[in-house]
């Protein structure tokens, strides 16, 4: 039990430092936030390596590398949303999960399903994971799905990515049992980058 307050109060407090930077950020940003790059899953394997190897294209978003693409729409399971900084994420299809005996979050009759949100920092600096939030809608008319806690899965992300590492993390929310897919959004909360979304089939 002492595991599920812990990541509560965790999530509590990444919400109020969230607000307090809007406050600041909403009143200091200027210009439009920068839309990730996106990666397809059926190039990610080429893409990924020329990402790796190429001298220039490590950065990120900021250069149109080979298999990256801008468009409207949801990203798909597997696809990969990149941006300047360097910083890679790429969310996993959908999974069913079973909830512990403890977990926060979970409705009776309800379904969970979890997910793998991977990160990759292509860039030069270290990076800030610590704030990165993930949020949910389920089904056509879009209601929320919550996000579930238990001792297995939810704690997030945390601390600095160096370069050149990656950092892996399962999250799992809770959908109406009739619910065919399920909206992710990744949020860097940092103001200068506008969320990526994935359209998970279930």
């Amino acid at each position: 039990m002492p595991a599920q307050q812990s990541r509560t109060a965790r999530k509590r407090l990444i919400a109020a430092a969230a607000a307090a930077v809007l406050a600041v950020g909403g009143l200091t940003a200027c210009g439009a936030a920068e839309e990730p790059a996106v990666t397809k899953a059926s190039s990610g394997g080429d893409a990924k390596g020329e990402d790796s190897k190429g001298s220039g294209e490590s950065k990120g978003a900021g250069d149109s590398g080979a298999g990256q693409e801008r468009g409207d729409g949801p990203l798909s399971a597997g696809d990969t949303a990149s941006y300047s900084s360097g910083l890679r994420i790429t969310v996993s299809e959908a999974s069913s999960y079973t909830p512990g005996e403890y977990a926060l979050g979970h409705t009776e009759g309800n379904k969970a399903h979890q997910i793998t949100v991977t990160l990759e920092n292509t860039g030069d600096k270290k990076t800030d994971i610590g704030l990165i939030t993930l949020s949910a809608r389920a089904g056509e008319n879009g209601v929320e799905a919550e996000q579930i806690f238990d001792d297995e899965i939810g704690s997030g992300f945390e601390g600095n990515l160096m370069p050149g590492k990656k950092a892996t993390a399962r999250f799992a929310f809770d959908a109406p049992a009739s619910a065919g897919n399920l909206d992710v959004e990744v949020d860097l909360l940092d103001f200068t980058t506008e969320p990526a979304q994935w359209s998970l089939e279930l």
